[in-house]
């Protein structure tokens, strides 16, 4: 047993998720591995993530700092 919480996910300090909630953060998460996975590794966790919840519509794309500054 590895004693991570399994049907219940509320750790300490963290407030209960409604099951509403708690769907969604299951799905972002599980878009982010997706997105991250095939990237082999070139999207960190945090822009993995980010694409996941634009293509949620839980966030407005942003642009990068790749576009040109002069």
């Amino acid at each position: 047993m590895t004693g991570w919480p399994t049907s219940k996910r509320n750790r300490k300090g963290r407030p209960s998720l409604s099951s509403e909630q708690q769907a969604l953060a299951d799905e972002l998460h599980m878009r982010a591995l997706a997105l991250r996975t095939a990237s082999d590794g070139e999207l960190s966790i945090t822009e993995a993530v980010h694409l996941a919840a634009v293509q949620l519509g839980l966030e407005a794309p942003q642009s990068g700092p790749d576009e040109p500054s002069d």
